[in-house]
């Protein structure tokens, strides 16, 4: 019997805790894959991909704050010291091709951390 409540206990936290980190998106990873070393393939690549999770970290901060109006003040200036973390460990001081690509890549790194971060929160918020 007490295995059993064990059980439903684990599946219950279970799935209030189903909320999926998003990653990189099948579509960038087969451009990627098809790039075969092309610079500039890889770069419209990247672009794209940024332009999809600088939308997502938009709107999952957004939303964020929104459930959590009492934290504002205190989201927001966490928020101002990310994007100084972004700028210091992204912008490298090399130049060329492929300095920009590494830029890109760390830029996304961070920046999909970041939305997986507020998306997580903002899940977990919806439950209190």
């Amino acid at each position: 019997m007490r295995l059993a409540w064990f059980l439903v206990a684990i599946f219950a936290g279970t799935a209030v805790q189903t909320q999926a980190a998003v990653g990189y998106s099948k579509e960038y990873t087969q451009c990627m894959n098809f790039s075969y070393g092309n610079t500039p393939k890889a770069e419209k690549c990247l672009e794209k991909e940024l332009k999809v999770h600088n939308k997502r970290l938009k709107k999952n901060y957004k939303t964020y704050l929104k459930l959590n109006p009492n934290q504002t003040a205190a989201i927001r200036s966490q928020h101002v010291l990310w994007e100084r973390k972004l700028s210091q460990q992204c912008n490298f001081r090399m130049s060329g091709k492929y300095a920009k690509q590494q830029q890109g890549q760390c830029m996304l790194a961070l920046i999909m951390d970041q939305a997986n971060l507020y998306q997580s929160r903002s899940y977990a918020s919806g439950f209190r």
